[in-house]
């Protein structure tokens, strides 16, 4: 008789930590697998559409449209934009053009630009761009021994002034374009001192040449 009841407790102890356990494993579904159905919101348990994928270029490149094809022509009619110079495109690798010219509303403070035109946008990014940070910012170095498409190297360079009244120093090795834009398969020098200013001022050619 103690024997059987020594049993039955024993019984009674398992099915207990049996249904404890069980217990315990509902409320850790439930509170991992929530409401299935609720998807932040949206009716009848769909998912959101998922978010526009938006086209990148390099980091640091500022990219004003992908799907755009601009002709030397385009660039050239754009109100307010004077062509100065058809450069040959010889040593700019896969360009198809390039032009230098000035843009700006006040005929007499028009800023310069460099434009180069290529087959599609991905060359624009890749070898475009690969050549134009050579030619920008800070950073690039003028010299005819540095640069590999020397075309045009005498627009590109920026004079500083060192003595009062001077307007050249000699030192004319800065780059004149603080940086550019890639819109579609044009890469686009803008002048400035810095990124801002070139960026400002290569928006204002960009806007007045897409609103043709």
């Amino acid at each position: 008789m103690m024997r059987k009841r020594v049993q039955m407790l024993g019984l009674r102890k398992f099915g207990l930590i049996t249904l404890l356990l069980m217990l315990v494993f509902t409320i850790a579904c439930g509170s991992a697998d929530p409401d299935e159905g609720d998807t932040g919101g949206a009716a009848g348990g769909d998912a959101p559409a998922a978010a526009e994928e938006v086209p990148s270029g390099p980091p640091g490149v500022e990219i004003v449209s992908t799907d755009a094809m601009y002709t030397e022509d385009d660039l050239i009619n754009t109100p307010n934009f004077k062509k100065s110079k058809n450069y040959k495109v010889e040593g700019l690798d896969q360009a198809t053009a390039a032009i230098y010219g000035f843009f700006g509303p006040d005929p007499y403070d028009r800023q310069e630009f460099e434009a180069r035109f290529y087959p599609d946008h991905e060359t624009a990014i890749t070898v475009g761009v690969d050549f134009a940070d050579e030619a920008t910012g800070p950073d690039a170095v003028i010299a005819k021994d540095i640069q590999r498409w020397d075309e045009g190297l005498v627009q590109r360079r920026a004079c500083s002034g060192n003595t009062r009244g001077s307007h050249h120093s000699g030192k004319c090795d800065n780059a004149k374009y603080g940086d550019y834009v890639v819109a579609g398969n044009l890469v686009l020098l803008c002048q400035g001192k810095d990124s801002d200013t070139s960026l400002n001022n290569c928006n204002d050619l960009m806007e007045a040449l897409q609103s043709q």
